[in-house]
């Protein structure tokens, strides 16, 4: 939408560049999201750290505070001098900036240039970006109500830790080896992805090893929670599942790119690509120990199965299956550590 909006903006304008910033809520500070035209030897496309400070620019707070369309030129002795200097560094000589307002929040602002082949922004520009700056607002606004929707329909109402349906997703792409088009949207719910370089790491920090991938499922039931419910009612239980939605969490956040999942009354899944047996197994044991130390219930059960094998050769539910039974045989024999299943030996 961002890309789509600043290429139609230089056509509309005339303009010989289009930036778009978001400013990071709670600060001065505003963050470029994508740069299009003409752009000067140091700027990116699609940077990831161009910010900006109100405090070095007193022209953009004040029209960030007065939430108003300002132009700025070179030749213009009544410029601020910060903003000229920044023209020249870019190389353009005219600017023009916009606040942007979403749901009557200031969300970010509209910055467009022109070279010096080109003339000053005119009145009429300025009417034209107020439009467009409208019509964008409305555009971003839309598309943050419909991802808030949409995370709704993949998290847990209770935990806040994926649900059934994230993990089958989920699963299904992990399966497959391959990336999924929901996969920056299971990222917020519950999943450690990759570090910021985009590799995948283990838990000492060394790069994941090449070769088949593996893919584990541990299978978490909380002991105990009926017991709970009856004598000290649905919120104690409530509050059994929390706490141990926070172990999980605790206990498998350093399996980068685990996922956690709430898919029952008191069963959890977690989900974990590209980690070996024994680091799933030493994470899955230590949240048994940490759960026999709830004032609640009576710890948890934790059955891991792990595979090689992908899709067509073994299924999400095969996955699930044999971590479950493995549960049950743990939950059977009454034991605080986790069961591992040789139902999917490779």
């Amino acid at each position: 939408m961002l890309e789509l909006a600043s290429e139609s903006a230089l056509t509309a304008l005339g303009a010989s560049s289009i930036s778009i910033s978001r400013l990071q809520p709670g600060t001065s500070t505003l963050q470029t999201l994508i740069n299009s035209g003409d752009l000067a030897p140091d700027e990116e496309r699609w940077p990831l750290d161009e910010t900006y400070h109100f405090d070095d620019y007193p022209q953009a707070r004040q029209v960030l505070s007065d939430l108003k369309v300002w132009v700025t030129d070179v030749d213009d002795p009544l410029s601020d001098p910060i903003e000229v200097e920044l023209l020249r560094k870019l190389g353009k000589r005219t600017a023009l900036a916009a606040p942007l307002i979403v749901d009557g929040q200031l969300w970010g602002e509209f910055y467009a240039t022109r070279n010096s082949r080109l003339e000053r922004f005119s009145a009429f520009d300025l009417a034209y970006t107020e439009a467009l700056c409208a019509i964008l607002a409305g555009a971003l606004s839309r598309a943050i109500h419909f991802e808030a929707l949409e995370q709704l329909a993949f998290r847990d109402p209770l935990t806040g830790l994926a649900n059934r349906r994230a993990l089958d997703d989920a699963a299904a792409v992990a399966l497959q080896h391959r990336r999924g088009p929901r996969q920056g949207l299971v990222s917020h719910l519950s999943t450690f992805g990759p570090d910021h370089d985009g590799r995948a790491r283990n838990r000492s920090g060394a790069e994941a090893t090449t070769g088949p991938r593996r893919v584990s499922a541990v299978a978490v039931d909380v002991n105990g929670l009926k017991r709970v419910n009856d004598s000290a009612g649905h919120a104690a239980g409530d509050q059994l599942l929390t706490s141990v939605a926070r172990l999980l969490v605790q206990h498998f956040s350093p399996l980068i790119g685990s996922m956690i999942a709430r898919v029952g009354g008191d069963e959890f899944v977690v989900l974990v690509p590209n980690h070996s047996v024994l680091a799933v197994l030493n994470c899955a044991n230590a949240l048994c120990a940490a759960a026999c130390e709830l004032p609640a219930g009576a710890g948890v059960s934790c059955g891991v199965a792990s595979t090689t094998r992908a899709w067509p050769h073994l299924s999400a539910n095969d996955l699930f299956r044999a971590a479950d039974q493995a549960q049950y045989e743990a939950k059977h024999r009454g034991q605080s550590t986790a069961v591992l299943s040789s139902l999917l030996d490779d």
